[in-house]
């Protein structure tokens, strides 16, 4: 094995000794668990992260672009899907029925959104929007 000497803030020495003293509290071995055995972890990690974020970089994705496309399809969707409704409710299959009407359908819908995201999202309730 190399040797690598880095030096670390003591925040970073606290946090990796805070490791190390839950690893030995949950019953690993003195010999199993060190500081050099952690530090040789976490770079293992960080350099996955490091190259998996590299990855990201070469592959072209632009999280914006897709933020676009992805809104956009929406907005799409929700205009097609209103439209449709509207000529729905004027269908004189359904003319005089409540459940049918434009406004009720309009309520039905904002409830029905509203409990999937609050169950989706259950801190959104508790802030009130």
């Amino acid at each position: 094995m190399a040797k690598v000497q880095a030096y670390v803030s003591n925040e970073t020495t606290e946090r990796i000794d805070t490791i190390v003293a839950k690893r030995r509290a949950e019953g690993a071995r003195e010999k199993d668990v060190s500081h050099s055995s952690v530090v040789s972890m976490l770079i293992e990690l960080g350099l996955r992260v490091y190259e998996t974020q590299m990855e990201r970089k070469e592959t072209g994705f632009n999280q914006m672009d897709f933020n676009m496309a992805l809104f956009e399809s929406v907005i799409k969707t929700q205009f097609t899907v209103n439209k449709v409704l509207g000529i729905g409710c004027l269908s004189p299959h359904v003319d005089g029925m409540p459940k049918w009407e434009w406004s009720s359908l309009v309520s039905n819908i904002k409830e029905d959104v509203r409990e999937v995201m609050n169950q989706t999202f259950p801190h959104l309730e508790d802030s009130g929007d």
